[in-house]
């Protein structure tokens, strides 16, 4: 297993704003499109079952692309994901079980009670609960400019949703909105550990590792749902792109964003 022994801030020198920024756009384009999808595919599966099959397709197609690695030159291979696995299990666990098993099962269940816009503007709170892990555990400063960013991100959240009717004291939406938020908290989470993992080791490696076992844990849940696999093509169709595009593809571009720039400063990108 090749670790990047590299200090942190030398990666941040070398990296090219545009670039970042252009992983970032891809980012969050990829993954507001996941809104409108789940909650298209939720017509024909179970929330649990979409969240473990999207990232099923996740780590078969990035352990497929690893596999290929060697023909294609690149030192990251599918053993160096099981020597992540067994060296860093624990980290590996709760990033997991936080960014992909917990939060996917959260947000699914809420796209069934809130509207897909609703869920969309509420992961703005993500990049809040980044914002204020990171100048808590990591120490990382910010200026007076990002903490009223924060603020308009936070303020606009509550705007929106209190517009659209849901921030009452009873009704459905209220439970879509709540568990939407508490997803947004299990995201930063997810994001400040897989930062500390992407920072030593490839971020290809990284989210395989983290896909595979986000998916493993997301499979009893899904049969005591009721795992059903006989779904359209139309459904396959959303689960595939969701799986490629908003977890695979997306996910590797978030960790290799924040493995090039402050937690903080990634977050607020967003």
């Amino acid at each position: 297993m090749k670790t990047v022994i590299e200090p942190a801030s030398g990666r941040h020198a070398r990296s090219r704003p545009l670039g970042i920024y252009l992983m970032a756009a891809g980012t969050v384009t990829l993954w507001g499109a996941s809104f409108p999808l789940t909650k298209a595919a939720l017509g024909e599966a179970g929330p649990t079952a979409i969240a473990f099959l999207r990232w099923t397709v996740s780590a078969l197609v990035l352990l497929a692309w690893l596999g290929l690695a060697r023909r294609r030159g690149k030192s990251e291979t599918v053993s160096d994901v099981i020597a992540l696995i067994r060296s860093r299990w624990r980290t590996l666990w709760w990033v997991s079980l936080t960014g992909i098993t917990l939060f996917y099962f959260l947000e699914n269940v809420a796209l069934r009670y809130t509207t897909a816009t609703n869920a969309s503007i509420l992961t703005n709170l993500t990049p809040v609960f980044m914002v204020l892990i990171a100048a808590g555990l990591l120490r990382e400063k910010l200026s007076r400019s990002e903490w009223l960013a924060m603020l308009a991100a936070f303020v606009g959240s509550a705007l929106v949703s209190q517009g659209a009717g849901h921030l009452t004291l009873t009704g459905t939406g209220l439970i879509g909105d709540v568990l939407m938020i508490v997803a947004s908290f299990l995201g930063a989470v997810y994001s400040i550990g897989g930062k500390g993992l992407s920072e030593r080791y490839p971020a290809t490696v990284v989210i395989t590792a983290v896909s595979a076992l986000g998916a493993l844990m997301l499979l009893p849940l899904a049969l005591l749902e009721g795992l059903n696999l006989a779904l359209s093509f139309r459904a396959w169709l959303f689960i595939i792109v969701l799986g490629v595009g908003s977890g695979a593809i997306a996910n590797l571009w978030w960790l290799s964003l924040l493995a090039r720039t402050p937690a903080s400063r990634a977050a607020l990108i967003l």
